[in-house]
């Protein structure tokens, strides 16, 4: 067993599967996002995903394409980034189907008249200012000159920039895509996309929408957003929101979403030593930490080389149910954590799951969600339990 390692449950991630695809049976296409090595979990957790409804994925390049095809061969496969034109026979190779951000990438790609029969989606920018169409006389032009191709307008989408919770930006991003996609049929384009996870989980269905995608959700976390407590904090926090809804007139907000998730990565480590560390003695790079009092401390084979992070904002890992405070900087591959006599060198150490949710994760670490688990992941061994 390695000294740390990620813990990657595929049974968890075919529960969430059915239970994504059981509460929205209003989407007729659940559309998995895998980038980032699938959000660190890595390509192993694909046919779990698959074989429980998401049967539609997408990544962002055409490297992860084909790590995603040593997996699963069939499922429809949507490159969020455009493919660089001289890479086109690998991307059909790869049966991959394309994203077209803008008029120029359109002509170059249909001058070279590839053999294969290429779907293609449509990118619509809406205010993310990211990739993506912003004229819709050239949408319609687009369209038109795709389906005069040997090629299929499969689809059409955007990202939204916010969760629209309580700023009109989600709702200005929605009436603007409607009118940027005004002049196309859209009720004869197979997918029109439009969301991500906390869209679909905050918001009700657009009307005009077909399909879904999600990243964070599908990984076990509920991302809804939660009720308003009954603190101070939790009533200004109310009274701001329900201020702007009237301002703006926005669209309804859905809280406390019921539905069941589950993490299905964990990140774990063994303990390399303890040893007493006398009151006053120092601990760690630059003697920044300085021992208040006679303690023990267990010695982790893990730094910010793991993913985990350099700052410590109060972290703790847990063994055997019990939390341990971080003590002394974090090192590249190696960190000290105050324990007492009732842990083991042979205990097992947990820094993600369980009781570490990826919430206090962040916290410790300052980094963002989906941030950490692509570091977690992808810096260290995986191991795929069933």
């Amino acid at each position: 067993m390695a000294d740390t390692y990620v813990e990657i449950n595929r049974s968890i991630m075919a529960q969430n599967a059915r239970n994504i695809v059981a509460k929205y049976p209003e989407y007729g296409t659940f559309i998995g996002i895998v980038k980032g090595d699938a959000y660190g979990h890595g390509y192993g957790i694909i046919n779990a995903l698959y074989d429980n409804g998401i049967r539609y994925f997408g990544v962002s390049s055409t490297e992860e394409a084909a790590d995603f095809r040593k997996e699963n061969t069939e499922a429809p496969l949507l490159c969020l980034e455009p493919v660089a034109i001289d890479r086109l026979a690998e991307a059909a190779a790869l049966k991959l189907t394309l994203a077209i951000p803008d008029m120029e990438y359109l002509k170059v790609f249909l001058d070279c008249k590839c053999d294969y029969p290429f779907k293609l989606h449509i990118q619509i920018d809406s205010g993310f200012n990211r990739l993506g169409f912003k004229d819709k006389q050239e949408i319609k032009e687009a369209a038109d000159m795709i389906e005069s191709s040997p090629y299929t307008l499969e689809g059409v989408y955007q990202h939204y920039a916010t969760a629209g919770i309580f700023d009109p930006y989600y709702d200005a991003q929605q009436a603007k895509f409607r009118e940027l996609t005004s002049l196309l049929d859209l009720s004869k384009i197979p997918l029109v996309h439009l969301g991500s996870g906390i869209a679909l989980m905050a918001h009700k269905k657009p009307d005009i929408a077909t399909a879904t995608r999600m990243g964070l959700m599908m990984y076990g976390y509920n991302i809804s957003p939660d009720s308003y407590g009954h603190g101070v904090k939790d009533r200004l926090r109310a009274m701001r929101d329900e201020y702007y809804h009237k301002k703006y007139h926005l669209s309804e907000v859905i809280r406390d979403v019921e539905l069941e998730l589950t993490p299905a990565m964990t990140m774990k480590c063994r303990i390399l030593q303890l040893k007493d560390v006398n009151k006053g003695e120092h601990i760690g790079y630059g003697a920044a930490y300085t021992a208040d009092e006679d303690m023990r401390i267990a010695v982790l084979p893990v730094g910010y080389n793991n993913g985990i992070g350099h700052h410590d904002h109060g972290r703790v890992v847990e063994i055997n149910g019990r939390f341990y405070p971080v003590v002394g900087e974090i090192g590249m591959n190696m960190m000290c954590i105050k324990v007492d006599r009732d842990v083991k060198s042979s205990d097992e150490v947990i820094l993600l799951g369980d009781k570490i949710t990826l919430g206090m994760f962040s916290r410790f670490s300052g980094m963002g969600l989906a941030e950490i688990m692509l570091g977690v992941g992808k810096n260290n061994t995986r191991i795929y339990i069933d």
